[in-house]
């Protein structure tokens, strides 16, 4: 195969040998695909900046036995901010992660590049790292086909409408008052956080609803990806050991 010129994201590098890395790369041309970039450990490897996890860079790729070969890198976008901001690069690592997840090789997602390209984008200067994080959550789970009921109670199909209105992902949405108590859900939402929800979901603008309705949804998005997934992201207990200090907020 002939030699390639994509645009990715480095999802993750790992070392090989003394000074090469082996990179998981999103390209948006050609989906996720491995790549090793010969001699990029050392400090002064042209390469070294692009291959750095959350880095969007210029890729020239040629084809290896096993993987791909860079022979050629130039940054694009390179979040130098966000090794200044802990949880917003922890953030970040963890977007990277899930993107991962998601992903088989080979397998364009353009839809997919732009939500964590422009989610890493947002993280380098968002005051609210956890509820980015969130709305992520929340693309991903509408692009998978798994968008929870809001309107209706999942048990007795009532409308729902009330001051506390129960969430359970086994359940694939909210829970009225009344089917609440009864099926003791694992998180409650605030009208506040119920409504904007909705207004999400329906493409409406994501405006951050204040620290305890965010933290309300945060942690009903995670929960309804967790089940839906069927696992856990390696990073995901940092970044909400960090929020709990921080905010004071429940850890998933």
């Amino acid at each position: 195969m002939p030699p390639v010129n994509v645009q990715a994201i480095v999802l993750r590098r790992r070392p090989l040998g003394e000074a090469d890395k082996v990179l998981t790369l999103f390209t948006r041309e050609m989906g996720k695909l491995s790549a090793i970039a010969k001699g990029a450990r050392k400090p002064t490897s042209k390469l070294a900046g692009a291959t750095e996890t959350c880095v969007r860079a210029r890729f020239h790729l040629a084809q290896g036995k096993t993987f791909w070969i860079v022979t050629q890198a130039s940054v694009e976008r390179a979040r130098a901010r966000l090794h200044r901001l802990l949880v917003n690069a922890t953030a970040a690592i963890y977007a990277c992660e899930l993107v991962d997840c998601l992903l088989e090789e080979n397998v364009p997602d353009e839809e997919l590049f732009e939500l964590l390209s422009n989610t890493l984008d947002a993280l380098e200067t968002s005051d609210h790292p956890m509820w980015t994080l969130c709305l992520l959550e929340n693309a991903v789970l509408l692009q998978q086909g798994y968008a929870p009921v809001l309107e209706t109670c999942t048990r007795c199909a009532k409308p729902v409408d009330g001051e506390k209105i129960g969430f359970q992902p086994g359940s694939g949405g909210v829970l009225c008052a009344s089917c609440a108590r009864a099926e003791n859900p694992v998180v409650m939402l605030s009208r506040l956080a119920w409504l904007t929800w909705r207004v999400v979901n329906a493409g409406g603008e994501a405006h951050f609803p204040g620290e305890a309705a965010a933290g309300e949804l945060e942690r009903a998005v995670h929960l309804h990806l967790r089940y839906h997934l069927d696992r856990e992201m390696k990073s995901t207990q940092v970044i909400w050991q960090l929020r709990q200090e921080l905010s004071g907020g429940e850890v998933c």
